[in-house]
């Protein structure tokens, strides 16, 4: 019996897979067009825009596509409790969508210019907050797919997310010569048209009784409010050193730090694509009290991601300066030494990010929302104290510390909440 549901799980993981690496693929052949089109500055200038995005995106999106992927896994077999969480969770995300759109539009000039000292920002905030909305109405589809283990549906979703966002931006970019402006343009419209197209696919599962919409939906935002403060302040644990490196010093210093995180971010692919499978599969096993397949889907993923992890550095650590000339420009060599410390806190923090959706999906989520903000208050205050004094280096020494320092009290919490495992024990 458990080996079908794990040849579905394994199913389901290729099309995680395809999925993130389209994503990852379409990450790094933007970033690689606007290093060589617009230099380090340029590039700098995007990713700081990008990482607001992404932390207002958490904020629009409001922990409802987590909260989706729980309850229609928990309740897979009850088509009335889908349809009223779906319905509902839908609804939350246009309203708290609406509600940071607005909220960054307003605040533009105050990011841009007190906190990052660049007044050529304002313009790119108040056209990225156009698609938050859309990107909320998006992943709400996504959870429900995710949950619902529809991982084919899902990949096409984000393949037409990501895929239109990177041709749109090189176009512009490339042929039409807009610089940084173009490439943001080009993240913003896509957004727009496939959110709205992206709710065809759960279509079947509306719902119109808004007495059981307002029930379920106090439910689903009070799971989200726990996500959303977590998952933003994971964010910020990942995220906080490209935006101290933006406010210590400047936008070249941040496309020099980009390109070394861009490198990271690849080992993140396998690990990621394993968690989209096991969050799901973690509650539906909760929901039955059957910690037996908990511990066994544990166990094979730590272990699984860990080797593949450690292949992936190694070939980082003897390639790294080659790829970075030829993918990039030799002005970016000085990633190079920023990439190797990351690497180390990556092949730890790799294996224990693919089961970041243990907590939550045992229902503790609170706990996760703890663990998270400790780790981020220490990542901040290691950024404050060691950028001024060692630049990008010192950013890469914080994240690195604070990603192994994460991974050990998750380990630590897991073993709590879940006992027997044989591999941590």
């Amino acid at each position: 019996m458990f080996n079908l549901k794990f040849s579905k799980t394994m199913k389901d993981v290729q099309w995680s897979f395809i999925s993130l690496a389209t994503a990852s693929f379409a990450h790094l052949l933007l970033r690689i067009v606007l290093g060589k089109e617009l230099g380090p500055s340029g590039l700098g200038l995007y990713t700081l825009v990008f990482t607001i995005y992404m932390f207002g995106m958490q904020y629009a999106a409001f922990g409802i596509s987590s909260a989706l992927i729980k309850y229609v896994a928990e309740y897979n077999d009850d088509l009335p409790q889908i349809t009223g969480f779906v319905s509902s969770g839908i609804v939350g995300s246009i309203v708290t969508g609406s509600f940071m759109s607005v909220l960054m539009y307003l605040l533009s000039g105050f990011i841009s210019i007190q906190f990052f000292h660049n007044p050529e920002m304002v313009d790119l905030l108040k056209i990225t907050a156009l698609c938050f909305p859309f990107i909320a109405m998006q992943k709400a589809v996504l959870g429900t797919l995710n949950g619902l283990r529809k991982m084919k549906w899902y990949a096409i979703v984000n393949i037409a997310q990501h895929g239109s966002v990177m041709a749109v931006s090189i176009a512009l970019v490339m042929l039409l010569n807009m610089g940084v402006k173009g490439a943001v343009i080009g993240l913003v419209a896509p957004t727009i048209v496939v959110g709205p197209l992206s709710l065809i696919l759960i279509r079947e599962y509306f719902a119109s009784e808004q007495a059981v919409l307002r029930t379920v939906l106090k439910k689903v935002l009070w799971f989200g409010f726990y996500i959303v403060l977590a998952d933003s302040i994971g964010m910020l644990n990942v995220q906080i050193d490209s935006l101290m490196v933006g406010h210590f010093m400047n936008e070249i210093e941040v496309g020099y730090y980009a390109v070394a995180i861009l490198f990271v971010e690849g080992l993140r692919l396998i690990p990621d694509s394993v968690q989209k499978i096991i969050t799901p599969a973690i509650a539906n096993y909760h929901g039955k009290n059957d910690y037996r397949n908990i511990n066994k889907l544990i166990k094979i993923s730590v272990l699984r991601v860990f080797v593949i992890t450690l292949f992936a550095s190694l070939s980082i650590l003897l390639l790294g300066q080659f790829l970075i000339e030829v993918l990039f420009r030799e002005d970016f060599l000085s990633a190079y030494e920023p990439l190797l410390i990351l690497l180390v806190g990556s092949l730890i923090y790799g294996p224990i990010s693919s089961i970041n959706g243990t907590l939550p999906g045992i229902g503790k989520v609170n706990v996760m929302f703890k663990i998270s903000l400790i780790c981020a208050l220490m990542n901040v205050v290691l950024n404050i104290f060691l950028i001024p004094k060692y630049g990008i280096t010192g950013a890469a020494i914080a994240t690195s510390t604070s990603l192994i320092f994460t991974a050990l009290v998750r380990v630590y919490f897991i073993k709590l909440y879940i006992p027997k495992l044989p591999y941590i024990a």
